[in-house]
């Protein structure tokens, strides 16, 4: 077993989001007040990981309002500004992120009610009140840091320069998604993927290659139920129960025959190959003849997950996103506790 330990957080005072997806306003005015603020923590010695009244600054790709930017957002306390400049952001940094006093006439809206919000984290878990430093001009040198720190604030800029740099660029793709691993959970978080771009009226299915076609599992049902789902099972039951491994190896061969012809023709968005890497793994289709045929043939914007145990090198270089699955507790090898429905099936 993996012994569990208490997980390193990093405490902080209040966290500071700008909006720079730049519908609302220019990306770079949220980016120059990004920079301001991270100048007034390192003045403040807030920007310490060590320090509990510790302010997060963050760049936000959307925060969902794009109208009257630049905005930012004061959390934990839920409290939206517009129309921030760098004056405004000078004062809800000094008034409400050390003062606590929010800057009324920057308001467009609050998550909670005047005088309502979330008590300070700092004053609950009592650490040492906030001692500011006085207040001033920003100096252009820099205060000394340590090696951590430089290394933290070079990976953190850099990370922020990634970002940026795909935020204005706008590139998108249909995705190869590979969910792979000893661990539960690869088909739940297909399914996951599936759901929110149901929400999203994207056309959507699923293939499963080794589910018996007769399952009445809970997915299956709910698809039912949702509507507008296509769900193919083809199998003839688990690798592990099978009666005829030929018999389920051609089933899946066929299946994949019938999935070529849906990624061609189906015009999905997003298409969810279930257990497909089996059909890989155990050599019952060419792995680079596969990965070739996708490659010339997938929709550019069509969105395709795979999922299933021992996914091989090729299809985990070939795809753009992929997640492995590590068991960390079994409630069947530590408690004895068989599948059960709505959660296994």
């Amino acid at each position: 077993m993996v012994e569990e330990s208490v997980p390193n957080m990093r405490h902080y005072g209040r966290q500071l989001f700008i909006c720079n997806h730049g519908d609302c306003a220019p990306a770079e005015e949220a980016e120059r007040l990004h920079r301001l603020a991270l100048a007034r923590n390192r003045q403040q010695g807030l920007n310490k990981l060590r320090n509990p009244h510790r302010i997060k600054c963050t760049l936000a790709d959307c925060l969902g309002v794009c109208q009257g930017g630049p905005i930012a957002v004061v959390y934990p306390d839920g409290t939206w500004y517009h129309g921030v400049d760098e004056a405004g952001l000078e004062r809800i940094y000094r008034e409400h992120l050390i003062g606590g006093k929010p800057v009324e006439a920057l308001i467009f809206h609050r998550h909670f009610p005047e005088g309502e919000e979330p008590a300070y984290a700092p004053d609950v878990r009592g650490d040492e009140a906030l001692d500011p430093v006085a207040w001033g001009p920003l100096r252009e040198e820099a205060e000394p840091e340590t090696d951590r720190e430089a290394v933290e604030r070079e990976e953190e800029a850099a990370a922020q320069q990634r970002r940026m740099a795909a935020r204005r660029a706008r590139k998108k793709k249909g995705l190869v998604i590979v969910n792979t691993g000893e661990g539960k959970g690869k088909t739940t978080a297909a399914l996951g993927i599936l759901t929110r771009a149901w929400g999203r009226r994207m056309k959507v299915g699923v293939v499963q290659f080794l589910k018996h076609e007769n399952a009445r599992f809970g997915e299956i049902r709910a698809a039912e139920r949702m509507g507008e789902i296509d769900w193919i099972s083809s199998g003839d039951g688990w690798t592990w129960t099978s009666s005829d491994m030929d018999e389920t190896a051609a089933r899946a061969r066929h299946t994949w025959t019938v999935c070529q012809e849906r990624i061609v023709n189906g015009g999905y968005d997003v298409l969810i190959l279930d257990e497909f890497t089996y059909l890989l793994h155990y050599g019952w289709l060419d792995g680079n003849e596969v990965l070739a045929w996708l490659e010339a043939n997938k929709p550019p914007m069509m969105h395709l997950v795979i999922t299933g145990r021992y996914a091989p090198r090729n299809l985990v270089d070939f795809a753009d996103l992929v997640t492995e699955m590590r068991p960390i507790k079994h409630p069947f090898a530590e408690q004895g506790i068989r599948a059960q429905a709505g959660i296994e099936f």
